[in-house]
């Protein structure tokens, strides 16, 4: 342990982590909140000779892309300005890069990997505390099979302090770049030398960050005076309380629906006729099969927040650069009157409350990140207190939707990106109920439930899940 101190104490200090990427470090310390995943299906006209070189020989020109792949933040049981970024010297790609053989079939349009599902959760209830600094804080997950040699998927599996969900989606296409421009005679050594140039700055360097006096004022107000400021409303729905302390780590569950690229194509359509994103029916649909499954005599509001990526309006940051930015807004849902004649999700479902939830959604965008709640993490003092506090107390939001779109793909090549899949572990001081959201090269949209062990039962988990995938098989066969 000395010796792994000492080893610490030598890499080259890069810089403070912001206040975001400490709010990150600060949870991954606590064990509340491990990492975030994001997996792609690559898909060649012809397999390569060596699955484990062409993956190597693909990672060093990413490693040498982005530099926040060498990173890794040091100090983390420490608060703001304590806790810091440093740079591996190499990385050892067998350290980071795990593949194993599928025992199924790769799964067809609209199917679910259940392989993948397991990945996910095994990969969510693991840290990057072990070996510290002798590896990153990422890994690349791949699954491979005998049976289809032209396919696999690869899950980049990451601490949150390096990078966000859109940039999840950059690593994916400098990766898919790199495997489309591998010579025959490229070195894949497992031994990476790190790239020598300067990190980019935090978030809180790359945008103002401006805050109005109601903003501040409402938020030092629910500070000082949380029993008539804060109160939790009647009657909302948030889970079950947080535990009133957290002995061991917890138990992160992981699960898929799969939309086929047609129900995709049709549910982005019905929306467009209807005027709102996809986005939007996603999460009046999520209210509406949560009002559908809890009991409607004790409750009659769900909150439902979501992050809002803030890459459009950063300061000089390229397109192609991996960063942490986002803001966040939530809306409150008030259970409706059940629909005549309908059942499930959607006897509570209306466009109109889509049509809402995509206003707030603007009005957020709006703002262009003024009255960002992440600014206020510069008035928190020690980070890990800000997440022990919670303890005891009622979650807040409901649920959390995070959708970061549809892949898109800029080249042509040898390869292509099929199906993705995003998903992250679950806070336990926070929501009780995670929705991760992508559409991969295939058309096909992946939905990703995660909770914690205790936030909700597992079987209204499952039950959440089946009236999603029902309400939107409802919708795009017209029964609203």
């Amino acid at each position: 342990m000395l010796e792994t101190m000492a080893d610490i104490k030598e890499l080259e200090k890069l810089r403070p982590c912001g206040r975001l990427e400490t709010y990150s470090t600060a949870r991954h310390s606590l064990g509340y909140y491990n990492n975030v995943a994001l997996a792609a299906t690559y898909v060649s006209s012809s397999p390569p000779q060596s699955r484990e070189n062409s993956v190597y020989v693909a990672l060093k020109q990413v490693i040498a892309k982005h530099v926040n792949l060498s990173a890794i933040p040091l100090n983390e049981d420490k608060s703001y300005s304590d806790v810091y970024f440093a740079r591996l010297p190499s990385i050892d790609l067998r350290t980071c890069v795990e593949l194993r053989e599928r025992k199924k079939p790769m799964p067809k349009d609209g199917e679910v990997d259940e392989e993948l599902d397991e990945l996910f959760k095994e990969q969510h209830n693991r840290n990057f505390k072990d070996g510290l600094g002798s590896k990153p804080f990422w890994r690349l997950a791949v699954l491979t099979s005998s049976t289809d040699t032209f396919k696999f998927t690869a899950a980049w599996v990451f601490h949150h302090a390096l990078a966000d969900g859109a940039s999840a989606l950059l690593f994916h296409e400098t990766f898919l770049n790199a495997l489309n421009n591998e010579g025959p005679n490229l070195d894949a050594s497992p031994v990476v030398k790190s790239p020598t140039i300067p990190l980019p700055p935090p978030f809180e360097e790359q945008h103002p960050m401006t805050i109005s006096w109601p903003f501040f004022l409402n938020a030092v107000a629910k500070s000082l005076l949380p029993s008539i400021f804060d109160k939790h409303p009647a009657k909302l729905w948030t889970g079950s309380n947080i535990p009133s302390e957290l002995t061991r780590a917890p138990r992160f569950h992981s699960r898929t629906i799969v939309l086929s690229a047609d129900t995709t194509k049709r549910l982005a359509q019905l929306s467009r006729n209807q005027g709102v994103t996809i986005t939007a029916t996603l999460q009046a649909l999520l209210a509406a099969t949560l009002f559908a499954n809890i009991p409607s005599n004790d409750f009659d509001k769900v909150k439902i927040a979501a992050p809002i990526s803030m890459r459009p309006f950063l300061q000089n940051v390229p397109a192609d650069q991996m960063t942490n930015a986002i803001s966040s807004y939530d809306f409150k849902h008030h259970r409706p009157p059940a629909a005549p004649q309908k059942t499930g999700a959607l006897q509570y479902f209306s466009w109109p409350e889509a049509i809402a939830v995509k206003s707030s959604i603007q009005a957020a965008v709006a703002k262009a990140g003024c009255d960002n709640p992440i600014a206020l993490l510069k008035y928190v003092s020690n980070m890990h207190d800000f997440f022990t506090s919670n303890l005891g107390k009622p979650r807040v939001p409901s649920a959390e939707l995070s959708n970061i779109g549809v892949y898109k793909p800029k080249s042509e090549g040898e390869w292509r990106i099929g199906r993705m899949t995003f998903s992250q572990c679950a806070n336990p001081t926070a929501a009780a109920l995670n929705v991760n959201v992508v559409t991969g090269g295939d058309g096909n949209a992946s939905l990703n439930v995660s909770w914690c062990e205790g936030a909700v039962e597992e079987g209204l988990a499952g039950k959440v899940m089946e009236g999603l995938e029902e309400g939107i098989v409802g919708l795009v066969e017209g029964e609203v």
